[in-house]
Order: structure tokens, then C-alpha cells, then sequence
């Protein structure tokens, strides 16, 4: 299959390849514009979109030298504010080491480029990282369901291969960390190591799965046998999988275990 020209792979596109080869198709190779909203209603999903992004941007600018007093009178809403005073309380910049908010990191994969976007970079020494990744959802998955994720797979390996420069193993690994962090609860930080073996095992698997979509025909773009996954899907009415969109609300909505394979209000 002939990708467009200076196609990259990303969690996003490769999640979507996962979840539904044919959204895949439709979305990143087609590049369909399709009307169908994601979910209902609609102001409610934008304003979860904007209130994330929002987030993100006081972060971003927070570690850009604007002091914290400026941006906290710049907050409007009280949801808002409740999760900047609990990024606050974390005390990061307190943390050794040096941070770059919003990182972008490209590498080359068997001959294709894989890109991630990091919330946040911590190069706690020169071959030791943490890296933060903010979850603007209502509820909080488990960490078996964020593992299972192409986030967790790409991010660190993306990291890993742009350290080491190298599919070869260095004689010191780098040590890295992933840490999801919800501000709707500040409390929980679901975080794990990256071991050598989970970049061997990534690495093997992301390979695969890049060269498998070069080398699928159209017509093997199938849909999804998960019907679940097409209630949150733009496509839907196109493959007749429903004309109405996945119910979203205020404390169940799509960031449920389940359902947030669907929506990410995170996806900046």
C-alpha cells in the first residue's frame, strides 16, 4: 500500500490501524473527510476537548518560564483550576534533572519515520527519563489497560531508539519511565519501568506491524469485528455501523476502560 507523501507512524495512526484496519484506510491513507460527529452531545465533547487542551498549554507554558501566578488568574473555570492547583502540588520542577514540555522526538523504524509527542520529558541524568503523560478523562483506567496501549509502546521506544541512536543495545541502558498522571485524580500515578526486554519485545512488534501495512492491498483494509468500537467512529455511517453517535456524559463517558479505545480528548 503507497502511504502519502512524508507519512509518519504515530500511536494515533497505529492505534487506529489496530483498532479498525479500515478507519485506518479511510482516515490516514484516503485522508476522508467524513461529517459524523464522534459523540453526543456535541458541545459537551468540545468542551472536554478544549478544557484538555487547555491544560495542556498551561503546562506547556509553565515550563517555559511564565510564572505560575499569571497563569492561574488566567483560569476561567473551576475544573480547570481544581487540576492546575493539583499539577502544582506535584512539585516536578523541584525534581533533578531538566524538562521539556510538548517534545517532539522522530525516529527511524526499518526504513519509516515513528513520531511521539511527549506531555513531558524528564532527563533525570544523561541516560535516565521519566516521561509524564497528562489524562484529561473523568475516570482512570488501570495501568493493565494503559499498557496495552500504543502509547505505552511507542513513546518509550521512540525515546529509547533517539538516546541510544541505535537498535543496538548500548553497553549502559537507558533507564526510562512512564508516568500517567490524572488531574481529576490527583492521586493516582499509574507508572511503570521500561526494561530492556520491553523494547526488544516493542521493538519486534512495531516493526511488524509498520511492514504489514506496507504490504497490505486495499481491499484488506477490514472492518472492525468489534461493533463496540464503532459507536465513537466519524466512519460509522459509512460502513453501516449506525448514523448515531456514542452517548457521552457528564461522569460516564468515553473515558471509561472500555469505551476510551473510542475518544481521546487528549489527542493534541
Amino acid at each position: 500500500m503507497k502511504l502519502p507523501d512524508h507519512f509518519s507512524f504515530s500511536q494515533y495512526n497505529l492505534q487506529d490501524y489496530v483498532d479498525c484496519k479500515f478507519r485506518f484506510l479511510l482516515k490516514h491513507i484516503h485522508q476522508l473527510a467524513w461529517p459524523a460527529i464522534e459523540s453526543e452531545p456535541l458541545l459537551l465533547q468540545e468542551a472536554r476537548m478544549e478544557l484538555g487542551q487547555q491544560f495542556h498549554r498551561l503546562i506547556q507554558q509553565y515550563f517555559i518560564g511564565v510564572e505560575p501566578g499569571v497563569l492561574s488568574n488566567s483560569i476561567q473555570t473551576s475544573e480547570l483550576a481544581d487540576w492546575w492547583q493539583a499539577f502544582l502540588s506535584l512539585k516536578i520542577n523541584e525534581q533533578p534533572g531538566t524538562t521539556q514540555a510538548e517534545k517532539m522526538l522522530s525516529v527511524s523504524l526499518n526504513g519509516h519515520r515513528l513520531v511521539a509527542k511527549f506531555d513531558l520529558l524528564l532527563q533525570r541524568s544523561s541516560s535516565s527519563y521519566t516521561i509524564y503523560d497528562w489524562k484529561t478523562s473523568t475516570q482512570a483506567p488501570s495501568i493493565r489497560h494503559l499498557q496495552g496501549r500504543l502509547q505505552s509502546r511507542v513513546y518509550p521506544l521512540v525515546l529509547w531508539l533517539s538516546v541510544t541512536n541505535s537498535v543496538t543495545p548500548p553497553q549502559n541502558l537507558p533507564e526510562i519511565e512512564m508516568v500517567y498522571w490524572f488531574p481529576a485524580f490527583p492521586e493516582v500515578s499509574l507508572r511503570f519501568e521500561y526494561t530492556h526486554s520491553n523494547y526488544e519485545q516493542d521493538l519486534d512488534y512495531l516493526t511488524h506491524l509498520i511492514d504489514e501495512i506496507q504490504e497490505m492491498k486495499e481491499e484488506d483494509f477490514t472492518r472492525t469485528t468489534d461493533v463496540k468500537r464503532c459507536a465513537y467512529c466519524q466512519y460509522r455511517s459509512l460502513c453501516d455501523r449506525g448514523i448515531s453517535a456514542g452517548a457521552l456524559t457528564p461522569g460516564s463517558e468515553v473515558d471509561s476502560p472500555d469505551s476510551d479505545f473510542y475518544l481521546d480528548f487528549d489527542s493534541l
